[in-house]
Formats: structure tokens, C-alpha cells, sequence
């Protein structure tokens, strides 16, 4: 439990000083970099409760480094996000630093202890699962303000979210379709364990529900938000034997796999197939057909995320609160 691990212990275990400790609490320097990771990590492991350091010494040590942890820096969305953040936060005087988790919790771990021991304002996180880990709570340890982008974690106090309305988006989508005769509708997400992916499936299957269409599990496939998955998915749907009038996709990159599998199936795009993607990026307009797509606000969600956490830093721990952004739908040559 949370206070129950004294400074004395973790300086022993740490095998040092009980001022040495101390000074890595109150982000002091004089630590060596290995050794200041190697207390943060007992303190994370041990669960210590470092409430006694006061937040004012933050404000007089600020070091204006704000980081920004990503799932994937090849995917073209999170390139511009990153871009979009560190423009507004060079702007206020504050510096970004970048951490690719590659879609895998333990590296997102590792990025966040990383930032933590480099004495970070802010972290800024696009988290890969919606699970809470020991690493999380560094955040709150060392009264480091977070706000969490895109997707989310619940029960993670002080921290922001800034996200869209993922489940009005891919409602909407299938809306569109079904108010024009289109009944048998694919659907290819990301893992329904984080967030985001969760709450596109909801619009899914709320906009089934609202139209009396039955629910089908095998007209669902579960992507990577790469092109590979999406192309793959394709090719499950057809060797299976599942028949459908249109493809929605959870972002544009499975979009693209997507195409690319049922133009190799000799499908016509839309006249046998229609298609929706996610995000809108750059290429979705030079794709043959055009591709139909839901605008996500990736400069606003950029800005109003470097806000956020600026907020955080100045007023911690009152950072609280969810940020939802509105989609809209691009119609371009998929669609019919």
C-alpha cells in the first residue's frame, strides 16, 4: 500500500543514501542518470508514496521539457500530431520529446520511467492498451501532469484526455451507408481492449441496432491499424465466405490494405465494394478510387493537447477532464 515503503528502504535496496533518494524525489541534481533510473524504478515497484514532495519545487526547477509518447512515429497521423504539438509548444516556450512505444506496453513503460527520471514538465501519452500499469502512477508519484491523446485509460486520476467522438464517427459512417440501401456492412477495428477501439465498435454496432440490422460477429475483424491487417482481414472475409456491399475501416491505413486486397479479388471499388476509412490522411486523396473518409481534427486535437498539459503544469494536479472533438465525413470515389 501506497506510503507503507519508507526513503531508508528504497535508499538500501537502491544501495544508496537516504539523501541520495531524496534528491532524486525532489528532481535534484547531483544523481548520476543510472542511478536516479534505478531508484525510480524501486519506487514504482515498492509502490512508495512520494506525496511529501512539495509541488512549488517543480515550478522552481522547471526544466520546459514536455514528452510526447506515440504508438507508431511511421504512421502519418501521429507524425502530424507530433509535429502539430511541438510547433504550438515551441510557441510557449517549451521543448518536445519524442518516444515511439510501437504499439507494446512494456515500451511504453520503459519510455515513461525514461521521462520521469529525465525530469519531464509534462508527458503526453497515446496509450496502447487501456490498462493500468505501475508506470502510471510514477506520473501522480512525481506530480508529473499527463493528458492522455486519442485514446484513454479510466481511473487514472489528474489526467486530461483529449479525444474525438469515436463512437458518433463510425456511427455516422454506417449511417450513411444504410440510408442508401447498403444492409451487409464489414467493419475492421483495432483490439477492443483499449478505448478507442472499443468505443468505434460501440458506433458499430449502435448503428445496427438503430436500423434493425442484425448483428453478425463474422462480418468483424480485428486489425493492427496497419495496412498489412487490413489487407489481411480482407482475405479472412473471403475465405470464409462472408459476403458484404461495403467495408468500414478504424483508419485509414487498413483502408488502404483493404483496397488493395478486393482490387486483387477483381471487386470494383464502389461499384461491388464501397469503402470508408479513418483519420483522412494525406494519401486518402491520391488513392485510385479517391478514398471516402472520416476528418479526424488532428491539428486541433494537437493543440488543444499541448494546452492541456501546459494547463497541467501550471495548475497541477487540477488537470482533469475529457476534450471530445467532432469527425466529420469526407465523401470522396469509394463511396457511391
Amino acid at each position: 500500500m501506497p506510503g507503507k515503503v519508507t526513503m531508508e528502504e528504497i535508499a538500501r535496496l537502491a544501495g544508496v543514501s537516504k539523501a541520495t533518494v531524496s534528491r532524486v524525489l525532489n528532481q535534484k541534481p547531483g544523481v548520476g542518470e543510472n542511478t536516479r533510473k534505478r531508484v525510480i524504478k524501486l519506487i514504482g515497484e515498492l509502490e512508495y508514496d512520494s506525496d511529501d514532495r512539495l509541488p512549488g519545487l517543480a515550478a522552481k526547477m522547471r526544466m520546459k521539457n514536455i514528452a510526447l509518447i506515440i504508438p507508431d512515429i511511421t504512421n502519418p497521423f501521429f507524425g502530424e500530431m507530433a509535429r502539430t504539438i511541438g510547433l504550438k509548444l515551441n510557441e510557449k516556450g517549451y521543448s518536445l520529446l519524442l518516444g515511439d512505444s510501437m504499439f507494446l506496453t512494456e515500451m511504453e513503460a520503459k519510455w515513461i520511467r525514461e521521462f520521469v527520471s529525465k525530469k519531464v514538465d509534462g508527458i503526453i501519452l497515446a496509450p496502447v492498451s487501456g490498462k493500468v500499469m505501475k508506470e502510471h502512477d510514477l506520473m501522480r508519484k512525481f506530480h508529473i501532469p499527463c493528458v492522455f491523446l486519442d485514446n484513454y485509460i479510466e481511473d487514472i486520476p489528474n489526467c486530461g484526455v483529449v479525444a474525438t467522438d469515436n463512437e458518433l464517427a463510425i456511427y455516422t459512417a454506417c449511417e450513411f451507408l444504410i440510408k442508401r440501401g447498403v444492409r451487409k456492412i464489414a467493419y475492421i477495428g483495432g483490439k477492443s481492449k483499449t478505448g478507442v477501439s472499443y468505443d468505434r465498435l460501440k458506433g458499430y454496432m449502435s448503428a445496427m441496432q438503430q436500423y434493425n440490422i442484425e448483428y453478425q460477429n463474422e462480418l468483424v475483424k480485428v486489425g493492427s491499424y496497419t495496412v498489412e491487417s487490413g489487407y489481411k482481414a480482407i482475405l479472412e472475409l473471403k475465405s470464409a465466405g462472408v459476403e458484404f456491399e461495403a467495408v468500414i475501416c478504424a483508419n485509414d491505413l487498413m483502408a488502404l490494405g483493404a483496397m488493395n486486397a478486393l482490387k486483387e479479388l477483381s471487386y470494383k471499388i464502389p461499384e461491388d465494394i464501397q469503402v470508408i476509412g479513418y483519420d483522412n490522411m494525406f494519401f486518402s486523396q491520391y488513392l485510385t478510387p479517391a478514398l471516402s473518409t472520416l476528418q479526424h481534427p488532428i491539428i486541433e486535437m494537437g493543440n488543444r493537447a499541448a494546452e492541456f498539459i501546459i494547463k497541467g503544469i501550471e495548475e497541477y494536479p487540477n488537470n482533469s477532464g475529457m476534450v471530445k472533438l467532432k469527425t466529420r465525413l469526407l465523401l470522396r470515389q469509394s463511396t457511391k
